[in-house]
């Protein structure tokens, strides 16, 4: 639609210029003559168009309920991470988006802001008991690989103590179209945590966080096998 629009702008905005400044050219003004046409026509055709064609003034109306509609999507967007401060040059991950005690909803949309803003894969482990955080590791990577903050082997003292129903094992890749799948090294470091765990290798779930041109996020979950499904989508407009 938007490219329609400017074709029927553009199109006639060139060839009305070349034939301006082919005449301005016998006084010496072709170049100016030129510039002003090229950049007043497009505003001059658009106005024309809107009130002697029907499908151009439907394109356009249409046009500007769409930029209304992802203005206001992107103010929602905005004010949902004003709600975290930024991360501290040498705070930890954690500390900064107040990980503990948290439900998995609102981890998630904390991890998904922070993890965002971070431009880098980070890892966070969170024991879970009953549905809430009840302890959390999180490590800063490099954009493209990231490591468990502690040493996996002892997560099953930690669920033993804590009383843990379920261990969720995040990260993000830092893609912003929408869509995304666990990479080899992934699936086989989900493999290799479920081994460790041992009698507790069924509350692992592994997910993966990453976002579309908007800053909403999706969430996927995957498997040992490579299997990757939609855990939660966020979509600002609900």
């Amino acid at each position: 639609m938007k490219t329609r629009q400017a074709l029927a702008v553009m199109a006639p905005t060139a060839v009305l210029t070349i034939l301006l400044v082919q005449t301005a050219n016998l006084s010496g003004t072709g170049a100016l003559t030129g510039l002003a046409a090229f950049i007043l026509l497009p505003l001059v055709l658009h106005w024309v168009w809107r009130l002697t064609i029907p499908a151009y003034r439907a394109w356009s109306d249409r046009l500007s309920q769409i930029s209304a509609e992802i203005a206001n999507l992107e103010r929602r967007i905005a004010t949902l991470f004003d709600k975290y401060r930024e991360r501290r040059k040498g705070e930890r991950f954690k500390q900064a988006y107040d990980l503990t005690r948290r439900s998995v909803r609102d981890l998630e949309e904390a991890l998904a802001i922070g993890m965002y803003r971070e431009q880098r894969e980070v890892f966070v482990t969170a024991f879970m008991r009953r549905g809430v955080a009840v302890r959390v590791t999180a490590s800063i990577g490099s954009p493209y690989r990231c490591s468990a903050a502690d040493n996996p082997s002892r997560w099953r003292d930690h669920i033993d103590r804590l009383g843990c129903d379920e261990i969720r094992q995040y990260h993000n890749h830092p893609v912003h179209n929408g869509s995304t799948r666990p990479s080899p090294m992934d699936v086989k470091t989900s493999e290799s945590l479920k081994v460790l765990l041992g009698p507790h290798g069924a509350k692992l779930r592994s997910l993966i966080i990453c976002w579309n041109s908007l800053r909403e996020w999706k969430v996927f979950e995957y498997d040992e096998a490579g299997q990757c499904w939609i855990h939660f989508e966020f979509d600002v407009a609900v």
